[in-house]
């Protein structure tokens, strides 16, 4: 009786694509987690955010018309605040749906949509707190509109129109990056002494970085979008913007939720927050407890990046071999 053995030898290529498919399948396992962790924690960030300009609101009296522009512009600040707390529930459903290997486009359309109208909103309210004839005011009502713009155009299959949706995002990406860099939007409503960072509480160099990367990124998968062996590069670049801003958030979020500690600490007999109703105190208490959760984001999404270059080099290794 004879056995036959079957040769069980796999090649070098059945093995990278092996590699790959598990370093793939970590990498959605990680994006799933990233967004879920930053998604809930902006909408945790953002209910004790409510809740202070509620009643930053409705203190001032309706005594002048600079009271009247701050009460219209912290109504703006509270808006904004609403629309980056449903901005956080996309993200969420956005890495569920990658996970699932569904298509995304709608939901970063979506994505962007409300970060524009999140920073727009940001830009009403600043250009009524403001001195008249601010340019950070100003160019915070056109970046948001360059960027929806951009997106827009970016949406439409045909290749000029990406390019074109692209270059109008980087122009609007620059100008916001220079208010970002310029300008202490959330000191504008909590003059309280502490560094509230960017717009989105990042480090503000890292998100002025971010915020012009991300169009950059969009250009570079406009031009070598189509070609199979472009996409590793295409990739490289997505994954950059999400290792920037994965840092950046970590280091500007938990620089933000100790100073805000800092400040209840001594708020009983110190600090701004030392004439404000218990209510204050207990809701600011919330808010530096919630931004852990951004930090939680933040160090899965650098995690993501770096699991991510990995796959983007065997990616390289493939088109090569």
């Amino acid at each position: 009786m004879t056995v036959e053995t079957v040769d069980l030898a796999i090649s070098p290529e059945e093995q990278v694509m092996t590699q790959m498919t598990g370093v793939e399948s970590a990498l959605r396992k990680l994006v799933l987690s990233a967004s879920v962790m930053l998604g809930m924690g902006y909408f945790m960030v953002n209910v004790p955010l409510v809740i202070l300009l509620t009643y930053f609101w409705t203190v001032i009296p309706i005594s002048s018309q600079a009271n009247i522009a701050a009460i219209t512009g912290r109504m703006m600040f509270l808006f904004a605040s609403a629309v980056l707390a449903v901005l956080g529930l996309v993200a969420v459903f956005g890495g569920v749906k990658f996970f699932e290997g569904g298509s995304t486009k709608s939901l970063g359309f979506l994505g962007v949509l409300l970060a524009a109208i999140y920073i727009l909103c940001l830009g009403i309210g600043s250009t009524l707190m403001l001195p008249e004839g601010s340019l950070e005011g100003l160019l915070l009502l056109v970046a948001p509109v360059l960027a929806v713009f951009g997106a827009a155009t970016y949406m439409v299959p045909q290749r000029r129109f990406k390019l074109a949706g692209s270059i109008a995002g980087i122009i609007g990406g620059v100008l916001l990056a220079y208010v970002v860099l310029n300008l202490h939007v959330w000191e504008l409503v909590f003059d309280w002494g502490v560094s509230f960072g960017g717009p989105f509480m990042a480090v503000k160099a890292l998100e002025a970085i971010t915020v012009t990367l991300i169009p950059v990124a969009a250009f570079i998968n406009a031009v070598v979008g189509d070609n199979i062996e472009g996409k590793p590069l295409a990739h490289a670049a997505a994954l950059t913007v999400a290792f920037v801003y994965g840092i950046g958030v970590l280091v500007g979020s938990l620089v933000l939720s100790m100073s805000l500690w800092d400040l209840v600490w001594k708020s009983p007999w110190a600090g701004p927050l030392n004439t404000l109703p218990g209510l204050v105190v207990s809701t600011v208490v919330f808010w530096s407890a919630s931004l852990f959760l951004v930090d939680i984001g933040g160090i899965m999404l650098v995690i993501t990046a770096c699991l991510g270059f990995v796959f983007v080099a065997r990616e390289f290794m493939q088109f090569q071999s």
